[in-house]
């Protein structure tokens, strides 16, 4: 899990939330998830460029 999942936890002692995903990871997702087939991994690896410029 990550870090954010974590320290959200521990904030509000909610401990039903399986996975807690930051904004960055939500938009990688979400961008993966609009491409349609065969196009993914162009898309996953579009945002991550566009991520670290």
């Amino acid at each position: 899990m990550s870090t954010t999942g974590k320290r959200y936890m521990d904030r509000t002692h909610d401990r039903s939330a399986r996975k807690v995903l930051d904004a960055r990871t939500k938009a990688v997702l979400n961008e993966v998830l609009t491409e349609p087939r065969g196009r993914a991994l162009e898309a996953y690896l579009r945002s991550r460029v566009a991520k670290q410029a």
